[in-house]
């Protein structure tokens, strides 16, 4: 078997002249390619001007640099006949100015393995396996030298990485290493297969007996096989599991086996480790989750393959994106960076095609509406605050908290205070909001260096694993280091039952670790109820005293939901000045006992009604071919009287008198 490079470098000019074609010249050749060779061209790079790859071939059909040229005539239209020259077994086409070039041949172990090496070490992290790799790639001619495959055939590996970190591009490289070193032959180009094992049967899932059932009914095996094991970490040691483990020895020459678990913590991976080991030999290899620095740096890789890259400014929008998306406790790595990507390059496009203009330079003003939470920056964090309803007392307290700060940070015989908080109140009552102010107000002060919003519930702390919750936790402060990290429901750390309480537990006392050595860099704010959080206190005893500052968050009054249902209109529409009477006398006519329960939403319940009004709006409107939107006391109640919203109203008995009256109608 012999390899070729081949690469393809045509001029910048003529590149440019064919700006406008449906497929850039680059990428028709790519199809091309891809379509005479298959599976034997494996691409090395690719940019505007120019393609590289290696071509697998046998000594009777080497690629010639005339054959390479042919296609490429063809599909440019040039009629220029080729000039080759040949210099030390690599020949160089030039054809006109437009295109040049080279074919070159070495024995596949000779060039692959350097080459692909190389595109391991441009991973993202993954340290452990790189130095593995090239411990691989170091022992392999002492390995061929002596015919000692068995040593390297019966390996195994046991890789600790979460989701979205990049483990199939890891595993599609290094079986391509493999190959090239000849350590291993695949039977077939889909050199890599990934399982994941379940205790019971799931669709897409395989249980353990499945899993023996489908290597043995495997007609051309000869490939690396990774299962997920990540639900046998709490199972790993009963006998079922490593019955699973012994039964594969049988198949270790035919296949190469991997393992995959969440990132967990030392103690927790060395159990796993202990088990496998007990049957197979296995090589352990820990991925620490993705920090900003290296999501950053995978964006600027995506950024520069596709020809663009960005000026400082955007890296603030990137970010303030990153974290809506963690928000929610689901972030997907590398496939979520690619997603922002994407969406950064449309935006791009968008605000080029609108100016007229075309550059290989995001700027910051082009992918604002990338994250609209960065375009509340534009607002002073405090006036937003003084605009909320309600809000005075929480207003004047974070005042007294900032100035505190600023004095302790002009005074350098004075410790700064832990500027920890818990936020208590009803849902609805504005505690998510203000943190997201507090992030961005103390930024602005100069006490925090970043200033972004992370938002998690206590469950998305919380691991699904024994020795995940803690790493899941610290990677989760560790993003939130010089910004703020909001907890909601926190109460649930200590609420929960079974082992919920347990992984809870464990995620308190890495917040109160992650609290003490990072109290000037970073502030947790936890949120619940007032007697919930004081229970929640009492869990941990070093929790109250690293979270000095209590700020409560009273209901609203019918008074002040009248007012922040109108506050939404004059924002959004015009309106009927009728409108807000009939806003007032709704909210003045919900029931004491509904606005006092749990079950009561405030603010949010507010902006329920709100959006159900301008809906009723809009379907109006568009019936009757109005154009000009304007809100009506007629939307209103409309909206009003639907279940949710009107039997929250007080009644009327029949003999006059007002009378409140619970949900199911009765007195």
């Amino acid at each position: 078997m012999m390899t070729q490079t081949v690469s393809i470098e045509y001029g910048g000019d003529w590149v440019l002249s064919h700006q406008y074609d449906d497929i850039l010249p680059v990428e028709r050749l790519k199809t091309e390619l891809i379509d005479i060779y298959g599976s034997s061209l494996t691409e090395k790079s690719e940019s505007l001007t120019e393609l590289s790859f290696f071509l697998d071939t046998d000594n009777r059909k080497v690629m010639t640099a005339q054959a390479i040229a042919a296609i490429v005539l063809k599909l440019s239209g040039e009629n220029d006949k080729p000039e080759i020259n040949t210099e030390e077994n690599r020949a160089v086409c030039c054809l006109g100015d437009f295109a040049i070039i080279t074919v070159g041949s070495d024995e596949e172990e000779n060039i692959l393995p350097k080459e692909l090496l190389s595109g391991i070490n441009e991973l993202i992290g993954w340290d452990n396996f790189k130095e593995l790799c090239a411990e691989i790639v170091a022992v392999a001619p002492e390995i061929k030298k002596h015919n000692t495959h068995r040593a390297f055939l019966f390996q195994n590996f046991l890789f600790s990485v979460n989701d979205g970190c990049g483990l199939t591009t890891a595993l599609d490289r290094f079986t391509a290493l493999i190959k090239a070193l000849g350590l291993f032959k695949f039977s077939s180009d889909k050199r890599g297969l990934e399982l994941t094992l379940c205790t019971k049967p799931a669709e897409g899932k395989f249980t353990l007996s499945g899993a023996l059932k489908l290597l043995c009914e495997d007609e051309e095996k000869h490939k690396l096989i990774c299962f997920d094991i990540g639900e046998f970490t709490e199972r790993s040691y009963q006998n079922e599991f490593k019955h699973f483990l012994a039964q594969l020895v049988s198949f270790e020459d035919k296949y190469i086996f991997a393992f995959r678990v969440p990132f967990l913590e030392p103690d927790a991976l060395k159990a796993i480790y202990n088990v496998i080991s007990d049957v197979l030999y296995v090589r352990c290899i820990p991925v620490l989750p993705f920090d900003n620095r290296q999501l950053r740096k995978c964006a600027e890789s995506v950024l520069k393959n596709s020809g663009f890259h960005a000026e400082q400014l955007v890296w603030d929008v990137f970010f303030s994106r990153i974290c809506e998306e963690k928000s929610d406790g689901r972030f997907y790595g590398v496939q979520s960076v690619n997603k922002i990507v994407c969406e950064m390059l449309w935006l791009k496009h968008k605000s080029d095609v609108a100016n007229d203009l075309s550059s290989d330079t995001i700027l910051r003003d082009e992918i604002l509406p990338l994250s609209p939470t960065y375009l509340e920056k534009s607002r002073d964090a405090l006036d937003e605050l003084d605009e909320m309803v309600g809000m005075e007392k929480v207003s004047d307290r974070l005042r007294e908290i900032i100035a505190q700060v600023k004095l302790s940070l002009d005074n350098n015989k004075m410790e700064r205070p832990c500027l920890h908080m818990r936020f208590t109140g009803a849902p609805g009552t504005g505690k998510t909001t203000v943190a997201r102010i507090v992030g961005r107000l103390f930024a602005e002060k100069g006490i925090l260096r970043n200033g972004y919003f992370f938002e998690y519930t206590a469950r998305d702390l919380c691991g699904e694993y024994v020795g995940q919750t803690a790493p899941k936790t610290s990677a989760i402060c560790r993003d939130a280091y010089g910004s703020v990290l909001f907890i909601d429901e926190a109460y649930a750390l200590y609420a929960g039952d079974g082992r919920d309480v347990d992984y809870g537990r464990e995620a308190l006392t890495t917040l109160v670790s992650e609290m003490e050595n990072h109290r000037n860099d970073m502030v947790i704010i936890m949120a619940g109820y007032r007697e919930d959080m004081d229970q929640l206190m009492k869990a941990n005893a070093g929790l109250r005293s690293r979270m000095p500052y209590l700020i409560e968050f009273p209901s609203y009054t019918k008074e002040q939901l009248a007012k922040i249902y109108m506050s939404m209109v004059k924002k959004n529409f015009c309106y009927e000045p009728e409108l807000e009477t009939a806003v007032g006398e709704y909210f003045d006519s919900l029931s004491k006992s509904y606005l006092e329960s749990k079950e009561f939403a405030n603010a949010r319940f507010v902006r329920n009604m709100f959006e159900r009004t301008w809906s009723k709006c809009a379907v109006r409107t568009q019936i009757g071919g109005v154009k000009d939107i304007i809100l009506t006391p007629e939307d209103f109640r409309a909206a009003t009287a639907e279940k949710e919203f009107s039997e929250k109203l007080m009644k009327k008995t029949t003999i006059g008198f007002d009378a409140e009256v619970k949900h199911d109608g009765q007195p």
